[in-house]
């Protein structure tokens, strides 16, 4: 009987495979300088229209003298260098196509001397059809199919004006009507500004009832434009089959010394305040020389430098789940501060003053000693691999000593910082990559677990996830919440090519919950699992239910 390992294919059988195979592929004939046609499957006949009717023909023979002149300068290199060369995809070709990945490999004698070379080329197109369906959901509101905040921050430089719009009173239609019909009216709002400003303007939704209009260059007074704004709420909206009047805030912010997107932003928002508390239904122009008592005042009256000292900071934990193996593997430390004066004040209104006067340094290592603390409790509850996510802030990590005060403190607390899962937001990583990156692999070495935060709403552009050294991607509950799930399908692919782990915010209802199972998607997170409480009020088990 003869081995079939040791039977030779025929050159039939070998052409047949090679046509069947979803890489086009080329073997081109070489005798010193001349390079000709002498093979392509089918696979490179559907690419590039040469035919095996071009055996024995050169490039100048079948292609435009501009191809012919690129690939000629392609194959020559690897004949010069005699050695094996790879050329990476995305390049535009002179033929207006779009390059694959090529691989172009010498074939020698027995005497030394080049005689082909064989190319295999990769179709990129279902990829690339996949990577423009993700930029196109990063940078765009599902919902108005305006620009959205990521669009805004990481493609918008040097605007002259910028306009931050709030619909006035929009809770209301919310509340009343459901957030359907708050849907639609957003929907308008955004159609209007298009016809209006369409061409000549960056229009973006923020998210909720925040939108804004950017202004590139000088296009007339600003007090003329926010007018115009002012002017397409002057028509009523279709509320319920009823016509309703709406009004709007807004906050102008105006380029001086070429100031930053986040810093205009700040200042249009400074300005709405204002507008806001000037009665609405107005814009109000930010003046760098005016004084804006409403935000002064609020730093000062967050005496943040004392809560701690009293006591009044405390952690709430929402629980982290895996739905296919249905069980609690975590759960994220939430900061809290109820504040003896001013009572519960939301973590949105301290956390960025905390963060500008610095002292999110000394609350952030507070958090970490207390989650450490709680840890040996919960663990009694979920198990010994159950994992306490900490948020961690840019300012915190930036710190000089951060990854050993961290090791100090768990060595304190006899917390093994395998443990222990840090979140960062992709806002953390903008300012100074190297750096981040360097001190995020040294926290790995040691043990932690790295979790990028509220993915798909921050600074980043996907290519920044292979540059982290993260292990764990959350999706940002606006995802969820839109049930969109081509979108989640894509980011979930994505993650696990990437070897990262994903855990879903914002779980609300069991649909969701539901339809993320089927997906295998690794955690779920949101008030379907529960409300974020005191360590002692968890759930102790989590039953999924209808």
């Amino acid at each position: 009987m003869i081995n079939p390992a040791n039977r030779l294919l025929d050159v039939k059988t070998l052409l047949s495979m090679m046509d069947n195979m979803e890489d086009s592929i080329y073997i081109m004939s070489v005798d010193g300088s001349d390079i000709k046609y002498y093979y392509v499957n089918h696979a490179a006949t559907k690419f590039s229209g040469i035919t095996m009717d071009a055996v024995g023909l050169t490039f100048f023979d079948t292609n435009s003298s501009q191809m012919a002149n690129y690939l000629h300068k392609k194959y020559t290199r690897v004949v010069t260098e005699r050695r094996t060369i790879k050329y990476e995809d995305g390049v535009v070709l002179p033929n207006g196509m779009l390059s694959g990945e090529s691989i172009l490999t010498p074939i020698f004698n027995e005497s030394g001397d080049m005689e082909f070379i064989v190319t295999v080329t990769r179709d990129i197109t279902e990829r690339k059809k996949q990577e423009n369906m993700l930029y196109h959901y990063a940078y765009h509101d599902d919902l108005s199919k305006l620009y959205n905040r990521r669009f805004l921050l990481e493609h918008v430089h040097n605007p002259a004006n910028i306009y931050l719009l709030d619909l006035d009173y929009f809770k209301n239609i919310n509340d009343i009507f459901g957030h359907d019909v708050g849907d639609t009216v957003l929907v308008e709002v955004a159609n209007r500004l298009v016809e209006k400003f369409g061409t000549d303007y960056i229009l973006v939704r923020l998210g909720g009832d925040e939108f804004v209009v950017v202004a590139m260059g000088e296009l007339g007074p600003a007090e003329e434009t926010a007018d115009q704004i002012n002017q397409l709420f002057v028509a009523p909206f279709t509320v319920n089959d009823h016509p309703m009047k709406l009004s709007v805030s807004i906050g102008v912010a105006q380029s001086v010394n070429s100031e930053t997107i986040q810093t205009l932003l700040k200042q249009a928002d400074i300005a709405l305040y204002k507008a806001k508390g000037a009665g609405r239904k107005r814009f109000h122009i930010f003046e760098a020389s005016s004084k804006y008592d409403h935000v002064e005042n609020f730093i000062h009256e967050l005496a943040l430098s004392s809560a701690v000292e009293k006591e009044e900071l405390h952690l709430h934990y929402q629980l982290i789940y895996n739905p296919v193996r249905e069980e609690v593997i975590g759960a994220e430390a939430l900061l809290r501060w109820n504040s003896a004066n001013m009572g519960m004040i939301q973590p949105s209104d301290f956390i960025p003053v905390a963060e500008e006067t610095g002292l999110i340094i000394p609350i952030g290592y507070w958090v970490i000693r207390q989650a450490c603390k709680d840890w040996h409790l919960l663990k009694a509850d979920y198990g010994p691999q159950f994992k306490i996510s900490v948020n961690i802030s840019r300012i915190q990590l930036n710190e000089h000593l951060f990854v050993d005060q961290m090791l100090q403190i768990l060595e304190d607390e006899h917390v093994d910082p395998r443990v222990v899962e840090l979140e960062i937001t992709e806002s953390t990583t903008i300012h100074s990559m190297e750096d981040v990156q360097q001190t995020l692999r040294r926290l790995r070495a040691e043990g932690f677990t790295i979790a990028l935060d509220d993915f798909g709403t921050g600074y980043s552009s996907l290519s920044m996830l292979t540059l982290l050294p993260i292990d764990k991607l959350k999706i940002d509950r606006s995802f969820i919440w839109e049930m969109n799930v081509s979108l989640i399908s894509a980011i979930l692919a994505m993650a696990n090519a990437l070897n990262l782990q994903v855990i879903a915010e914002g779980i609300e209802t069991y649909e969701q919950y539901r339809m993320l199972k089927e997906m295998k998607c690794w955690g779920v997170q949101g008030y379907y699992i529960n409300k974020p409480a005191q360590f002692d009020l968890l759930p102790k088990q989590v039953v999924a239910r209808k």
